[in-house]
């Protein structure tokens, strides 16, 4: 398998120690933040909304960029299509999504917001705005500017890698779907 080499290799380890143990790697760093993070969205979204995780991803989702197919969804969701399946259906019965015929599509299926769902996805993502805000405030206006500029960089990074990698990573099962 031919990798990239790292930028800056010689010099990033030069300035600082290589990590010594998993709690002082970037990427277990990285997911520690994200989970606590997403954990707080969960529980805040759950007690005030009723929605949980999955919901609050295919709401949103659909708050932005509806309509929107299952498949779309389940692969922006990151979420395999049988559980995204699940989700819909729920949310259908709810009369938070409706389901249509794809005009561009005979076969496929168009999913949308209903009024009721729109009002909830009004109502829950400005709440999500503010946690953003609320985490991100510790941070100075131009440590914000180089955590956003760091973090396009490193998806970047993050995405090239898994494509050079990508021949050694087992498929997920049930799709065939990689990172965006």
């Amino acid at each position: 398998m031919a990798t990239r080499p790292a930028r800056n290799t010689a010099a990033a380890t030069a300035a600082r120690a290589a990590p010594s143990q998993l709690k002082e790697l970037f990427s277990y760093r990285l997911n520690r933040l994200a989970h606590v993070s997403s954990r707080i969205a969960a529980g805040l979204n759950e007690s005030r909304y009723g929605v949980g995780p999955r919901e609050w991803r295919i709401i949103a989702l659909l708050g932005a960029a509806a309509p929107m197919s299952l498949n779309a969804l389940a692969r922006e969701s990151n979420v395999d299509k049988s559980q995204a399946s699940r989700a819909v259906s729920e949310l259908i019965e709810r009369k938070l999504i409706r389901r249509s015929a794809d005009a561009e599509d005979g076969r496929g299926i168009s999913l949308d917001l209903t009024a009721a769902g729109r009002r909830l996805y009004q109502e829950m993502f400005p709440a999500a705005v503010m946690r953003n805000e609320s985490l991100l405030q510790v941070l100075s206006p131009a440590e914000r500017d180089t955590v956003e500029r760091a973090l396009d960089k490193l998806i970047e990074r993050a995405l090239e890698m898994f494509h050079d990698a990508k021949a050694e990573i087992p498929t997920r099962r049930g799709r065939n779907a990689g990172p965006r």
